[in-house]
């Protein structure tokens, strides 16, 4: 019990004081300093030229027994697709094109070969969100390698001997790349003001039903 309010208030003042030295520092005590390991499993983004690819190599075999144990119950065993899942060689790109200028449905035709535009970014999705039930379980070697083997199911690659690396994804020309651009637009079409920026009044057209919240709605102090 305390005997005064002011006995307890010198308690508390004095757990508050002992409080702030107790986390005092740098950054007052909030967070840590982040370090290269900790942000190196972030940092896994690979660009579509093959900036950013790891270090590490796959052959289209080694992808083969990692496809048809992870991949395939949802793929196809040849990449043909299991319902409601993407095939891996789809139609030419000429029939894709043609169907979407129909505006026909090109859902079930759609596959590596004339969806995708580049090689390195086919390597970043997988590596990144496969297999469905375990993303970013893959170790590089093990992207690599069925990287190359879908690539190989796609018709893309006619090697079944080759072997994936990073400079080989670069060295891929994919059919659908033209289908790409790099969109220099810019995000808004409005001229940049800092200061000053409306020219006239604002014109209320409407008002909140209860409260007079909407601006220009509420009247100042004193006027009736």
């Amino acid at each position: 019990m305390f005997k005064s309010k002011t006995s307890k208030s010198a308690l508390v003042a004095g757990l508050l004081a002992a409080s702030s030295v107790a986390f005092a520092g740098p950054y007052d005590g909030i967070g840590k300093s982040i370090t290269a390991e900790a942000i190196a499993p972030w940092d896994i983004s690979v660009f579509f030229d093959g900036e950013n690819l790891p270090a590490g190599k796959g052959s289209v075999a080694d992808g083969e027994h990692i496809y048809q144990a992870k991949c395939a119950m949802c793929h196809g065993e040849f990449g043909e697709g299991a319902k409601g899942y993407p095939k891996m060689l789809g139609d030419p790109l000429e029939q894709l094109h043609a169907r979407a200028k129909a505006d026909e449905d090109t859902v079930g035709i759609r596959g590596i070969n004339n969806l995708w535009g580049h090689a390195p970014t086919l390597y970043d999705y997988i590596r990144r969100a496969m297999p469905f039930f375990a993303p970013q379980s893959l170790s590089a070697d093990e992207a690599y390698a069925t990287t190359c083997y879908v690539l190989y199911l796609a018709e893309i690659v006619d090697d079944s001997n080759m072997v994936c690396d990073a400079n080989a994804l670069k060295a891929i020309k994919m059919p659908a790349v033209d289908n790409y651009y790099t969109d220099n637009r810019p995000d808004v079409k409005n001229a940049r003001c800092m200061n000053n920026c409306m020219k006239e009044a604002p014109v209320v057209k409407g008002k909140a039903v209860i409260g007079d919240v909407s601006v220009g709605a509420v009247k100042k102090v004193g006027e009736e």
